[in-house]
């Protein structure tokens, strides 16, 4: 079993990790939070292998165990279309969560992604059976998106822990996503140039926000 690191209260020991949208940050906010809470890292479907894993991403910037992707597909799209392209047939069963006490696992793309015909990255959540940390951008726009992602989590019944915004401090987002959401902000990170320079502060605030200072 993974050992126990040092798990922050305000999280759930395993959880999934996903998005509103690609690009919106998860990968970095899951290294992040790995390197903040000494966790265990596991992404079941990696779509691209032309450059940096998520994966590799994660074990090089955070530093902890990250466990074998189930599926590796080579081309950079949709999982049912990069399934498609080397004949593969994803299925809710052939999923199987790492004995880790403590884990994140992180999702492909924004929360409504399809990894088969009729197999959608919601059933995946719930065949792992984990609540779900949603990250989501700071910025304008993020209301529309949000909104409509926290509608796709409840109205499919999944647990919903929480939000980590990505970008420059939004005072009235950040609280109308929290109000009219009905979502905690568990914590927010900048958008930085440099994921690498600026990870040890990435860290550190992590650490702090979820400490509550």
């Amino acid at each position: 079993m993974q050992r126990v690191g040092a798990m922050s209260p305000v999280l759930p020991p395993r959880f999934y990790l996903s998005g509103t949208d690609t690009d919106v940050g998860k990968t970095v906010t899951a290294a992040v939070l790995c390197a903040a809470l000494d966790i265990a890292y596991w992404k079941p479907v990696q779509a691209g292998l032309d450059t940096e894993t998520d994966s590799a991403r994660v074990a090089r910037l955070a530093g902890v165990k990250v466990y074998p992707e189930r599926y590796r597909l080579k081309r950079p799209a949709s999982p049912h279309r990069a399934a498609e392209d080397e004949e593969i047939c994803i299925q809710p069963t052939d999923f199987t969560m790492p004995e880790a006490d403590q884990l994140l696992v992180e999702g492909a793309g924004g929360l409504m992604v399809p990894f088969g015909p009729q197999f959608w990255q919601t059933d995946l959540i719930q065949h792992l059976d984990l609540p779900v940390i949603l990250v989501s951008r700071s910025t304008l726009g993020t209301l529309n998106h949000t909104f409509l992602t926290l509608e796709a989590i409840r109205a499919r019944r999944l647990p919903l822990h929480g939000m980590i915004l990505v970008g420059p401090e939004h005072h009235e987002n950040r609280t109308d996503l929290q109000e009219m959401g009905d979502c905690p902000v568990l914590a927010q990170l900048p958008l930085v140039d440099d994921p690498d320079l600026a990870f040890p502060e990435l860290v550190a605030s992590m650490k702090r926000q979820l400490a509550g200072v």
